[in-house]
């Protein structure tokens, strides 16, 4: 039995339409399919206040997010350097210090991920890349293995819920040069799963990451799914202070 998705990726489309924006977009309408395969094992929740539509486009005062067990007991803390500075440092409760998260200002400066505790003198880096102009964002672990993050939308009963969903990317598919997607995680955020006290408008919010640690393999870190999905989430929040800007230099050029 396999259920079908309807996924859209709409880059840079703010959720309230009465936000005026100047940065031009596009989007792009594919059907992802959902096996039974997907078999969720292990669920956290990502405490991401995220940011509003109607700010000052500072940056977050969110220093630290909390990722919880359903027990409420914390599975990671991410702490931010300073308020400042979008950089940070995923630990664990009994681990320490796991990934370290460098950001970069700019369009095609994708952040760096360092892997903290590794075997190696120096730490191992995540290698990240996308475009400015897409949402979807890929990286690449130190043995070569790629994956992606994908926005999607699910309708349920009429009920319609983001998703921001973890594949596995695989090259040469029995020769034929082709791409196989295996989803591995999703971070759900619908009206009983995300963060409490924002809504659908909000960027960067946190909800329900629920991971299929079968299909990981041994071959993706659970500490690893989670500083990529916050990484996703910074960059839905620098994306919204960008129209913010693009918003108030609009203003005060027509003034």
């Amino acid at each position: 039995m396999t259920t079908t998705t309807t996924t859209q990726v709409d880059d840079f489309k703010e959720p309230l339409a009465s936000i005026p924006s100047r940065t031009t977009s596009t989007s792009t309408l594919y059907t992802l399919t959902k096996s039974t395969s997907f078999n969720p094992t292990r669920s956290l929740a990502v405490n991401s206040r995220g940011i509003g539509a109607f700010r000052l486009p500072i940056p977050s005062r969110e220093t630290e997010i909390a990722i919880q067990n359903p027990d409420g007991s914390d599975a990671y803390i991410s702490t931010r350097d300073k308020l400042w500075s979008g950089n940070c440092v995923l630990s664990h409760p009994k681990q320490g210090n796991l990934i370290r998260t460098d950001y970069f200002f700019g369009p095609n400066r994708e952040p760096i991920l360092r892997l903290l505790q590794t075997s190696s003198v120096l730490p191992d880096e995540v290698k990240v890349t996308g475009q400015w102009t897409s949402r979807r964002t890929r990286f690449a672990m130190p043995d070569g293995q790629e994956y992606e993050w994908v926005y999607a939308k699910e309708k349920t009963d009429g009920q319609r819920t983001n998703l921001l969903v973890l594949r596995a990317v695989n090259h040469n598919v029995k020769g034929e040069g082709k791409l196989e997607h295996r989803q591995i995680a999703q971070l759900v955020r619908g009206a009983e799963t995300r963060t409490p006290g924002t809504s659908r408008c909000t960027a960067g919010n946190g909800g329900e990451l629920q991971m299929d640690e079968g299909a990981m393999e041994g071959q993706l870190d659970a500490g690893v799914v989670v500083a990529t999905c916050l990484m996703m989430l910074k960059k839905e929040v620098d994306r919204r202070r960008m129209i913010q800007l693009c918003v108030i230099g609009g203003a005060g050029g027509g003034s």
